[in-house]
């Protein structure tokens, strides 16, 4: 079995902009086939989604499609404000190592000692845990649906470190576990005020946004204020889409970053080449936490970090109040695919890896070259091919037409309702594969 390690390092409108990749490894994409994957979205009667493909340094791609605002019939467009709802956490995390960088934290400290609210436990929690969600902290959105608030965001700042002061018991004993939580990272904007005498929203533009360049990009912690090209999100309802978002956010850290897709290639850039104040920051974005159990576990500074069809990926989605949010970067290759969209049932990640696919078809193409071939169960009689075509796997029947592989994570596909999982040699050469379908358990099948 192949082995991937995770690395430490790493309405369509006029002014799309050019979409063709000039580097190597990458195929050259026609504007009108990024077009297609989200021509649902071609007219201003809709929500949608805004695009941008960052390559090398350069915007080689950004477009919107759909509406801002239905209200007033405005476009979405590269430079439509979006809030990106939970890709927000890195920025939030990069302060964090900013503050140790300049000597005012020490991420393995107890964090008691500044943030009084959070309970005595067995224990410390530390910086570092918040980080990498091993804190074990309850999540702030499951405490506010249980205590019947809602997941709209009425409460103060004030009001949820006295609802976090209530915790008498955490998900699990700190540092041994990882478990996604909210609640640790609202806790880092009352980290920087304590640490830096700086609110999240002004120490990020000091460090980070300035120095970047991204003048578009806040951090919304005044709720009265006014945000030119503000996108509107929303929610089916039976009369079609339903205003979503209300302009309430207050409390930042876990969500609420406003920022647009022309200032998001600017951040994805920084992995590139460093402008920001925090040194070395690519390795210390991308290195990932650990738990008493794992000395690496897949998150890392807000960051998940991963593999699609056998590339190495970091990234984060997000998904609050109708905003729907995805970012891929692909490190090998310098490519970063980042989706926005504003309406809550909108998948922008399955859009992202949809762009990926045509970006990067040469290279998936050669990795896919080896499942290739014909497989057989002599039991069955029954035979099956499997045929490279444009970067994708088909299995092709005998008598019925061939279905779409879908990558599951290293050998392992769907197609239909099935699971097919391939099987190597000693010399790790495909030898065949079985098929799990409903109902008829697994079915082994050799690689003639």
């Amino acid at each position: 079995m192949k082995s991937f390690l995770i690395p430490l390092l790493f309405l369509f409108i006029c002014f799309a902009q050019h979409a063709v990749a000039q580097n190597s490894g990458l195929a050259t994409v026609e504007e009108s086939a990024i077009n297609s994957i989200f021509d649902e979205f071609t007219h201003l009667e809709t929500p949608g989604c805004a695009v941008g493909v960052n390559h090398s340094g350069e915007l080689i791609f950004a477009n919107g499609y759909g509406a801002a605002n239905l209200d007033y019939g405005i476009p979405l467009r590269p430079d439509s404000r979006f809030m990106i709802a939970s890709i927000s956490k890195q920025f939030a995390a990069a302060s964090l190592l900013m503050l140790e960088q300049e000597g005012k934290l020490d991420l393995d400290a107890d964090l008691r000692h500044s943030i009084p609210e959070i309970s005595q436990f067995d224990d410390p929690i530390t910086a570092r845990q918040l980080i990498h969600h091993t804190s074990g902290i309850r999540d702030i959105f499951n405490l506010l649906s249980i205590a019947d608030i809602g997941l709209d965001d009425t409460t103060t700042k004030e009001q949820a470190l006295e609802m976090l002061a209530y915790q008498r018991g955490l998900n699990f004993t700190p540092g041994t576990r990882h478990l996604y939580s909210n609640m640790p990272y609202f806790l880092m904007s009352v980290i920087v005020e304590r640490f830096s005498d700086y609110t999240l929203r002004e120490y990020t533009h000091k460090h980070f946004f300035e120095p970047l360049g991204m003048e578009s990009t806040h951090w919304h912690d005044d709720t009265e204020m006014i945000v030119p090209n503000r996108v509107i999100s929303y929610l089916p309802t039976s009369g079609g889409p339903g205003m979503f978002y209300r302009g309430n956010i207050g409390r930042v850290g876990d969500r609420g970053l406003f920022t647009t897709v022309e200032d998001f290639a600017r951040w994805d850039d920084n992995f590139r080449e460093n402008r920001s104040n925090l040194e070395n920051f690519t390795e210390r974005m991308v290195k990932p936490g650990s738990t008493a159990s794992a000395d690496s576990i897949n998150y890392a500074t807000g960051m998940r970090l991963g593999e699609y069809k056998g590339q190495y990926t970091v990234g984060h989605g997000g998904n609050y109040m109708g905003f729907r949010s995805h970012y891929v970067r692909f490190p090998d290759y310098d490519l970063g695919i980042f989706v926005f969209c504003n309406m809550s049932n909108i998948n922008p990640s399955s859009y992202a890896f949809d762009v990926a696919d045509l970006y990067l078809e040469p290279v998936f193409s050669e990795y896919f070259q080896e499942y290739s071939g014909t497989y057989r169960n002599e039991g069955l009689r029954a035979e099956f091919t499997v045929e490279l075509k444009d970067g994708d796997l088909w299995l092709n029947r005998r008598f019925t037409e061939g279905s779409k592989m879908s990558w599951s994570s290293e050998d392992r596909f769907s197609v239909d309702a099935a699971q097919i999982r391939f099987s190597r040699n000693e010399d790790n050469s495909i030898s065949g594969f079985t098929i799990q379908a409903p109902r008829t358990g697994t079915v082994t099948f050799s690689k003639k």
